[in-house]
């Protein structure tokens, strides 16, 4: 019986080829091959043996026979083969399988019997696979683990037998089996956990390596089962899991490859609550889950942990911020791990010998440790032996061997170290004489190089390449990454660039566009490269070849590339040995994937402690370092701005931690502080340059913050870089001046603002840097701040100029000394003196009225500029700077200023330049002051003006030790008036004058001697000479001499009064124009800083609202409210809703911005730009500079539209601008539209005022738009929209309030804009505008005009009345010929009368069709059930229509124009009374009423009450319908829920509208049901005569009682001619409220309809497919295009509908519309990851590590792709153009392209698993994306965001969206599932759904007609067959709410037409008109037909 058991297995194992005996555990191979027949005897012993054991019955005997095969196996492994062949590895799962039934009590002997056999069992086991590759394979492919699994479950529910059985599991697993009693006996040792741990000691040299991985899943998920129940055994495998991962990388790799980690995940939640913080299996379980996410984790193991992070209160939980961090650290690629004798080996045929022109090895490798000896990493072999051998050596150094040089050598400069990913390159040219011809390189940096000869021979053996070492039995553990063999020689720059791609590159170097794989770190390192190679580097050289796009790398030069999962097209790798492929995640992929840079600045703003931030922050940085696309992601959302302004608001959350975390990120090395510089320039200048933001943290972190610029600007050694190419553009200086006048830091921070600001501009000291920056601050603030202080006049006090007062005179002088110091810098002072007047700056910075510091510093100024230079002595001469010395100084002469001012002095103490030097006039200075001084005791002179008496003696004394000691000193005194200043002195204080007391004769004698000393020299004149003597000794000619006369007072006014008054007016003219220019340039940051907060305002709004209820936090995402989407559909439908923020964005500065412009001067923003910019402060004076280039000041030019020119695309430039107000609804936005060279714009909440500057629009003049019913909203936030010109599709004008002065923008995308001017004027220049527009894109465009129902012929200019006309007649005529159905027709007369959804007084009018609102069944057939469209409402029944007339009559007796309706048919209330239940018309109605809601009862509650009200009522009203009516069911739901009260008749709460019975309860069978009566026999027939009344001749037709308000109609009065503002207003306020009748478009009465034959069908074509589904028959003979696989879809020329544009596509392809040439491509293999567009067959673009999975054209711009990462991408097709750079896909500079080019504009996020499907349709502006996570999203193409999701099965069981289909009429979803096909709306409300269960749907197409009375929905079957379906809700019982359900109108079987044809399944299907395409497995393709 057992025989014939095995006998399957043994014919499974006949037929196996006789695989290899390859080595996979690193033992040796089989030799039996070799060895021939010397084992045949244990071979048939082994088989008698087995053979033995298949009858054996006792479990006794089984153990002694399974002893006995194990030590054969063991002592002879050629009996390995035997075993398997005899059935060995059956035959123990047999064993295995029987035992348990042999189990007896615990101890007893039959128990002691089964334990020894499952021991025995095992051990047989795990010698027949150990170093037997053959086995191994056998084991897993035709046992299986599952087989093992079964075959020992009952022996593990035992629990007699569960310990051995899992220790024997785990024994097999590591190849030991010392480890059997691993379980038992450690269980014996809990619950002491200590002893527990010492015993598992003994076990750990066992546990060293996992080498059957499947027998460890085996065992893993027997654990599962009894864990979470048996405390004990949780306990042992934690401590084992604790072991393994952290003993080898191959072991946490198996371990991470198990789905180990969801199950920890999971345990470790659960019992977070509960575990204290001695919970020693707690914290050993965090020990694990930290290393296993630091291995990586899968997309949803990282989604599960982020989702745990944010709690349900909205904070974040700190546990699993901190397993956060330790996942975020993973920087594992997907690689392999090599263990041992292990390698990955491909044999290629076709090559046969060495490439000719050299070749290229690269590898990314990572050595756990080193070889026990050398051990090869690559090889190529033609035959039997290497032609050319890489190895890496015991100590890591490489070595290379070559057949053709027949010797090792060792490369000692190349060396690889452990733990850490190396990238090796080896190149080794062809013909290469002058350099050597082997190079390595090692991290792309070559590290040795040889010349050696070319290997060449003469083998024809085909070659065979290998990576890693599958001969020596080395004891090595390495893993890699990656490895090419390119058959091109690199340029020695190339590997440097490919190092830089990191181990995570593993693609083919096709993109175009490499460098955006560059993390920020490798891109800076590149870029220090290039600048530091300079002209060594040619531009034809590989590597700026690689970086401007071009292609080096040919995907056919690639001989082969191994990466994780193998794929060359040449060949197919095969492994050899312990080769293990390692598929990891890190979390920076996953985070990509979940929710991009936007998930992780949430992330941030979750933190609400230090340490929570301190974690957020770290890994935000680490999931961005290393990720290209998340990089991207942040600057595409403007992150690092939103980060900013998040950390801004947490800035007193900031600790040290957080702050070297974040500038690590920026590129500071805090260990290395030579090693920084600035990797993210963008990031930098948006963090680290937001000095407001650190001006908030503490002392510690400003400090530390601004000693980062010594990092970056002295201790970097990499500093040259940093300012030339990172900080040279960032206008630090005048940012950092900013802080200071913004008075952001505390007092004690600024001389720290103050170092760090001389630090950043002795970096860069330039003139424009920092050189003007700091001197007209200096200027502009020391001068206000003397003013202020110096002046007591009331003007000065309150004066508007004061505008930088919050920056004190102290920190402008400390500013000031920090320029003098860097002026002691000569070099630095050379570049000063050359930039601007240093004598007449140092002027200009003493002011009139200076502090003491501020005169020493600009005298330590002087003395600098003196010194070195001869010439600016002579220009602070001619600028009578000494003349303003002596006025100024002596006021502040303190010892400070004594002593610089005695340095000027020639002679000076300490001068070691010679004694000539100094400046003599210098003197002069110190006389007057003397002067002053002496004037005092004197009272010729005020105390405050003068210096004091210390002051003098300090004078005196100093003056006299250089009279004493200097002779250059005693020259000056040659000058007459020097010495008249002493004796003037002399004078003043006499001997004779002298007031008493010591102090002054201290003076006193002190002068006097001094006086001696100058008398005595030989310098002084002889009358001078007497004259001191006389002074001096009075008492020798005492007598006779007259009384002194002071006459130095007249003298110095006479003779200097004039020059100090000319010399200080004109620097008192600078110095205003220096104010003017620093006040406007403050003012220009202040606003610009402003409108950056708003706009980063925009941008953290944008961040917050991504969220959905698919969100990673769905308890945190916002509650969706839904409104009605402005983007139209066929015939200007709008049915589409859009979600709504519930919490609107407040303005943009939060509470911690207000602070900041709190600090500045209120009255700053007040001032008017003619304060600014008047002439007579702007000029500045020619004598600043000579050369009239020294011009300090500087006329900023300002820019009027500076406020928006940051909307504007990059690029763009302004053409014109125009003030108008935005129409939607009731509700006007004033905003601007700009014309822009590229793009047009709409601006909301932002105006030009009277000067043309843009202010906001709440600060606009009253009355500015003359608009009634609802005020202008003049918000502030600023909506900005823009489109391409080129998506301008066309435009018309349009009247408003009967003005002509507005008009109405159509787009391609279905969008409109509906705006007015403020006068005709301005829209007739705007239109010239849009008519070259439209003129420029007519002749590149011919597609149809999405959404639009008026051909582009009128669109495309201004609505001239022939051309209205035209399409009149055009659009009549289609009507006639049922080509145009009653409702698109009805659309045209709307649109062309004027009507518009965006305007609610000109909306869209529609007739009542129905009469009967009461009937369960609406009978069609009846004329009773329609409403009479010959009459007008008002006239419906006699009563009404008498009660009119008697009206008009009345009227017309009293000499008024009469009428016959005091209400219209259409209004703006009445449009906004039925759609009161949706956005905005809610918000619509209460601005109507006032701001709240009527009475409930006169809200629109029914229908049938609403219809009798407006036809029967006498009191009613006239009313017609919208357009609602016959597309839209949402606005007859309540969907809100909002409140509208009671009703008073019925009690009942208003709510949804009340429906017609014959509606069945639902709102979406009365819109089908209505639209179909519209289209009706009867209706189609009376249109006509309502179109009369409503265009056409009887449109005020007395006699039809069809006359209205007379203001109603257009012409009836012109509101220009009213001047009076109130009668205008009330005027305004009629027309806008009461109604507006349409233009007028008939004269005559309307033609009828053409009603012979199916009116469902144009008159020209007799049968259709819902008419006729069972006339379809599949044509005799398939297209001629035959594929060689499944056709998946089919391609059709939208402009030419003939067969001959028809084309079957394979899956993986898809045609660009209307460009026949061009493909998008794609391989379904994992493993390539890029997007090919193809033109003529060449592929001109590839994209790579996009993973495509589907792809679908919305039309000929926009590509959609879904793919294996989750993501659903939009692409713009640039055709023949030039592609935007910074794009994905774009190249790195812009070029011309002959062919398309694709860019990426949107990246969609919100499925879980991969995209398998895509549907897009430009006419409703959807995508659907299908997933396997069982749920299609219907997201919107404009936008790029998630509207809808529609989900297949429930939570448990979800079944992947396969396939996907749009209906263009209708905007019907169909979805797919295994399961279920789904029918949904466009707003994914549910219609029908059908188990598919029976049949398996291959394929989906809708059939397509402008209206159909039945809808077709076409499925393709896997059987062949093809069924058509339409859905109704016929079926439903009576009472009940309609059920729809799928209806099947016909099945058409695969052999219907043609016989025995092999078709395979139906995999594309498209209707093309009324026939259908059918594409089939088999390549074939059919067209199905109607007959005609």
């Amino acid at each position: 019986m057992f025989r014939s058991l095995l006998a399957p297995w043994q014919s499974r194992e006949d037929l196996a080829p006789n695989l290899p005996a390859i080595d996979i555990t690193g033992g040796s191979a089989s030799d039996s091959s070799r060895n021939g027949g010397g084992h045949v005897p244990a071979k048939q012993t082994m088989r008698d043996m087995v053979e033995d054991l298949k009858v054996t019955e006792a479990v006794v005997a089984k153990s002694t026979l399974l002893q006995r095969i194990a030590t054969l196996l063991r002592e002879v492994p050629e009996t390995k083969d035997a075993f398997r062949g005899s059935d060995g590895f059956l035959l123990l799962v047999h064993v295995l399988s029987t035992l348990s039934t042999r189990i007896g009590r615990r101890g007893s002997q039959s128990t002691r019997d089964v334990v020894a056999c499952i021991k025995s069992v095992f051990t047989v086991a795990s010698e027949a696979l150990k170093g037997h590759a053959a086995n191994l394979e056998f084991f897993e492919e035709f046992i299986g683990y599952s087989s093992l699994s079964d075959a020992v479950d009952l022996l593990v529910c035992n629990a007699v037998t569960a310990d051995v059985t899992l220790g024997c599991l785990l024994a097999l697993s590591f190849g030991d089996f010392f480890l059997v009693e691993f379980f038992s006996s450690l269980r014996t040792k809990l619950p002491e956990t200590e002893a527990m741990h010492i015993h598992f000691l003994e076990f750990a040299p066992s546990l060293a390596r996992i080498s059957l991985p499947g027998a460890f899943s085996v065992l893993w998920s027997f654990i599962l089962r009894t864990m979470n129940t048996d405390r004990v055994l949780r306990l042992i495998v934690y401590q084992l899991l604790e072991h393994l991962t952290h003993s080898t990388h191959r072991n946490l790799a198996v371990l991470s490859m198990q789905n180990i980690l969801p199950h920890l995940f999971k345990s470790w939640k659960a019992n977070m609550s509960s575990a204290g913080d001695d919970d020693t299996e707690h914290r050993i379980l965090a020990k694990i889950l930290r290393r296993l996410f630091e291995m990586g984790a899968s997309t949803q193991d990282s989604r599960d942990l982020l989702q745990c992070t944010a709690k349900q209160d909205g904070t974040a939980d700190a546990d699993m911020f901190e397993l956060l961090r330790s996942s975020a650290k993973s920087r594992w690629p997907q690689h392999f791990s090599l263990d041992g004798c292990s390698a990955l080996v491909m044999s290629s045929t076709e090559m046969k010998t060495f490439p000719a022109h050299g070749f290229t090895f690269m590898a990314w490798i990572w050595l756990e440790r080193m070889p026990s000896e050398p051990h090869k990493l690559f090889s190529i072999s033609f035959g039997s032996s290497d032609v050319v051998a890489l190895s890496v050596g015991s100590n890591g150094t490489l070595a290379l061997r070559s057949r053709a040089v027949q010797q090792v050598e060792i490369l000692p400069k190349s060396k690889l170290t452990t733990s850490r990913w190396t990238h090796i390159t080896l190149v080794h040219h062809n013909h290469r004489s002058s350099h050597p011809s082997v190079c390595l390189f090692v991290d792309g940096v070559l590290s040795d190089s040889l010349r050696w000869p070319y290997p060449k021979f003469d083998e024809t053996s085909p070659a065979t390449f290998m990576v890693g070492d599958d001969v020596a039995a080395v004891e090595s553990s390495w893993c890699l990454a990656s490895a090419y063999l390119l058959s091109v020689a690199l340029d020695d720059d190339l590997p440097r660039f490919i190092h830089h791609l990191s181990p995570r590159y593993s693609e083919s170097f096709q993109d175009q566009t490499l460098i955006r794989f560059l993390t920020y770190e490798a891109s800076t390192s590149l870029n220090m490269h290039i600048t530091a190679q300079g002209a060594l580097l040619p531009e034809n050289s590989q590597l700026k070849k690689t970086i401007r796009g071009d292609s080096i790398i040919n995907d056919s030069s690639i001989i082969f590339r191994v990466v994780p999962q193998p794929h060359d097209k040449k060949g197919q790798f095969v492994t050899r040995g312990d080769v293990f492929t390692v598929c990891c995640q890190s979390l920076d992929l996953a985070v990509w994937r979940i929710g991009g840079a936007a998930l992780l600045l949430r992330l941030v703003a979750l933190a609400q402690t230090p340490h929570e931030l301190s974690r957020a922050l770290s890994v935000f940085s680490d999931c961005l370092r290393n990720s290209w696309q998340n990089s991207d992601d942040m600057e595409r959302l403007h992150g690092y701005d939103v980060l900013a302004s998040t950390l801004r608001a947490r800035s007193h959350l900031i600790n040290m931690t957080s702050f070297e975390t974040l500038f690590e990120f920026l590129g500071l090395d805090f260990r290395s502080p030579d090693l920084s510089t600035v990797v993210n320039t963008i990031a930098y200048r948006a963090v680290a340059l937001d000095f407001e933001l650190w001006s908030k943290t503490s002392a510690d972190i400003q400090r530390a913050h601004l000693e980062h610029f010594a990092f970056l600007l002295r201790a970097s050694r990499y500093r040259k870089f940093t300012i030339k190419m990172r900080l040279s553009k960032l206008g630090i200086v005048r940012k950092l001046l900013f802080a200071i006048q913004s008075a952001w830091y505390p007092q004690e921070s600024i001389s720290l603002v103050v170092d760090t600001l001389v630090l950043v501009a002795q970096s860069s000291f330039t003139a424009e840097e920092a050189i003007k920056p700091i001197v007209s601050y200096i200027a502009a603030t020391l001068t206000e701040e003397s003013r202020s202080s110096s002046s007591s006049s009331p003007r000065s006090t309150t004066s508007r100029g004061d505008l930088l007062r919050s920056s004190t005179r102290d920190e402008a002088e400390q500013v000031l000394e920090a320029l003098v110091s860097m002026m002691r810098i000569p070099s630095l002072h050379s570049k000063l003196a050359g930039t601007l007047p240093m004598p007449r700056i140092c002027l200009l910075l003493l002011g009139s009225h200076p502090s003491a510091h501020t005169a020493c510093q600009v005298l330590g100024m002087l003395c600098l500029s003196l010194k070195a230079s001869l010439s600016s002595g002579k220009d602070f001469e001619l600028a009578s700077g000494w003349s303003i010395l002596k006025t100024v100084l002596p006021r502040v002469w303190d010892r400070s200023v004594h002593d610089a001012a005695l340095d000027i002095l020639p002679g000076r103490p300490g001068d070691r330049s010679g004694d000539d030097s100094g400046s003599p006039q210098m003197l002069s200075v110190f006389l007057f002051a003397l002067y002053q001084g002496l004037s005092i005791g004197n009272n010729n002179a005020e105390s405050f003006e003068a210096p004091s008496k210390d002051a003098i003696i300090w004078i005196l004394d100093d003056l006299t030790k250089l009279h004493e000691s200097s002779s250059s000193f005693r020259r000056v005194f040659r000058s007459q008036s020097t010495a008249q200043l002493l004796l003037d002195g002399l004078n003043i204080f006499s001997p004779m004058r002298q007031p008493p007391g010591a102090l002054y004769a201290k003076i006193s004698a002190k002068l006097t001697h001094f006086g001696i000393l100058v008398a005595m020299g030989k310098h002084i004149s002889t009358s001078q000479k007497q004259q001191i003597l006389d002074i001096v000794r009075p008492d020798t000619q005492s007598k006779g001499r007259p009384d002194p006369v002071d006459t130095s007072g007249s003298r110095l006014g006479l003779a200097q009064a004039d020059t100090i008054c000319k010399a200080s007016a004109r620097l008192e003219e600078w110095r205003k124009t220096i104010i003017v220019s620093e006040r406007k340039r403050f003012r220009q940051t202040l606003l610009d800083l402003q409108e950056k907060r708003r706009r980063v305002a925009s941008f953290e709004e944008s961040v917050s609202a991504s969220t959905t209820e698919r969100d990673i936090w769905p308890h945190l995402a916002r509650k969706r409210v839904w409104k009605l989407d402005e983007t139209e559909g066929p015939h200007r439908v709008r049915t589409k809703m859009e979600s709504l923020l519930e919490l609107l964005v407040q303005d943009s500065r939060t509470p911690g911005h207000e602070g900041a412009s709190s600090a500045f001067d209120s009255e700053l923003l007040s001032l008017s730009q003619s304060e600014l910019t008047s002439p007579n402060t702007v000029v500045v004076p020619s004598w600043t500079g000579e050369d009239g280039d020294h011009q300090l000041a500087e006329e900023l030019t300002e820019d009027k539209l500076r406020r928006v020119r940051h909307q504007l695309e990059p690029g763009d430039v302004i053409e014109a601008v125009s003030t108008v107000c935005r129409i939607a609804g009731v509700d006007s936005f004033l905003g601007m539209l700009i014309f822009g060279r590229t793009h047009l714009y709409m601006l909301e909440g932002l105006v030009e005022n009277s000067e043309g500057e843009v202010i906001d629009a709440g600060n606009a003049p009253e009355g500015l738009f003359l608009i009634s019913g609802s005020a202008a909203d003049v918000r502030n936030s600023q909506r900005a929209r823009r489109w391409s010109l080129e998506q301008v599709s066309g435009f018309s004008n349009r009247m408003f309030l009967f003005q002509d002065v507005g008009f109405e923008i159509f787009f391609k995308d279905s969008c409109t804009l509906l705006v007015i001017f403020r006068n005709g004027s301005c829209r007739q220049a705007a239109s010239q505008m849009l008519s070259s527009i439209a003129l420029k894109s007519r002749t590149s465009d011919t597609s149809p005009t999405p959404g639009s129902i008026i051909p582009k012929s009128l669109l495309r200019s201004r609505s001239s009345t022939s051309a209205v006309e035209k399409e009149l007649q055009l659009a009549q005529q289609r009507w006639q010929k049922r080509e145009l159905s009653n409702f698109g027709y009805l659309s045209i007369l709307n649109q062309l009368s004027g009507r518009t959804p965006n305007d609610a007084t000109q909306y869209p009018v529609f007739p009542w069709v129905l009469n009967d609102y009461v009937s369960e069944v609406l009978d069609l057939s009846s004329p009773n059930v329609f409403r009479d469209l010959t009459k007008p409402m008002g006239a419906l029944t006699a009563e009404r229509r008498e009660a009119a007339e008697t009206r008009y009559a009345n009227l017309g007796s009293v000499d008024e124009e009469p009428f016959h309706y005091g209400t219209h048919f259409s209004s703006s209330m009445i449009v906004c009374h039925f759609n009161i239940r949706i956005q905005p018309f809610t918000n619509m109605f209460k601005t109507l009423q006032g701001g709240d809601w009527d009475l409930p009862d006169r809200l629109f509650t029914d229908i049938r009450r609403t219809y009798s009200s407006a036809s029967h009522d006498i009191r009613g009203d006239v009313r017609e319908l919208i357009p609602e009516f016959f597309t839209c069911p949402e606005f007859l739901e309540n969907s809100s829920n909002l409140d509208f009260g009671i009703s008073q008749t019925t009690g009942e709460r208003i709510h949804n509208v009340k429906l017609p019975a014959w509606a069945k309860g639902d709102p979406l069978l009365f819109i089908v049901m209505h639209r179909r009566v519209l289209e009706s026999h009867y209706v189609s027939e009376n249109l006509p005569a309502w179109i009369d009344l409503i265009w056409g001749c009887k449109q005020r037709d007395v006699e039809s009682a069809n006359v209205f308000h007379p203001l109603s109609y257009e012409g009836a009065i012109d509101l220009d001619k009213i001047t009076n503002d109130l009668e205008r207003q009330a005027t305004v306020g009629i027309i806008h409220n009461f109604g507006q009748t349409p233009k007028k478009l008939f004269t005559s009465p309307h033609p009828p309809r053409h009603l012979e034959g199916f009116l469902s069908l144009p008159a020209t074509i007799a049968r259709g497919v819902p008419e006729d589904a069972l006339a379809l028959a599949r044509d005799q003979k398939p297209f001629k295009v035959v594929l060689d696989r499944a056709v998946s879809n089919i391609s059709v020329d939208h402009f030419d509908g003939k067969y001959g544009d028809m084309r079957p596509l394979p899956r993986g392809a898809i045609d660009l519309p209307s460009i026949g040439h061009e493909q998008i491509e794609w391989d379904q293999n994992a493993s390539d990851r890029s997007l090919r567009l193809v033109s003529h067959g060449k592929v001109t673009q590839v994209i790579e590590q996009v993973a495509p999975a589907c792809a679908a054209v919305a039309d000929q711009d926009t590509l959609v792709t879904g793919s294996g990462d989750h993501i659903v991408r939009v692409w713009r097709v640039n055709q023949g153009q030039v592609a935007p750079s910074g794009f994905v896909g774009a190249s790195g500079r812009s070029r011309r392209h002959t062919s398309s080019t694709l860019s990426m504009t949107h990246l969609l996020r919100g499925h879980t698993q991969r995209v398998g499907c895509i549907a897009t349709s430009r006419t409703w502006s959807v995508i659907v994306s299908g997933s396997e996570d069982g749920s299609a999203i219907v997201w919107d193409l404009n936008r790029g965001s998630y509207r809808h999701s529609i989900w297949h099965g429930n939570e448990s069981l979800r079944a992947e969206v396969y396939l996907s289909a749009i209906n263009e009429s209708t905007g019907y979803i169909a979805t797919c599932s295994v399961s279920h096909l789904m029918l949904h709306t466009i707003n994914a409300r549910p219609i029908a759904r059908l188990d598919t269960v029976r049949a398996l749907i291959t394929s989906l197409a809708f059939h397509e007609r402008e209206y159909s009375h039945l809808d077709i929905l076409a499925t393709g079957h896997d059987d062949g067959s093809i069924t058509l379906w339409t859905w109704n809700a016929d079926g439903t019982p009576a009472g009940m709410k309609a059920q729809w359900e799928f209806v099947e109108v016909r099945r058409m079987n695969s052999g219907e037409g043609v016989s025995d044809v092999a078709l395979g399944s139906v995999t594309a299907l498209k209707f093309i008109g009324e026939c259908l395409c059918a594409g089939y497995d088999s390549g074939l393709t059919y067209m199905w037909t109607i007959p005609t």
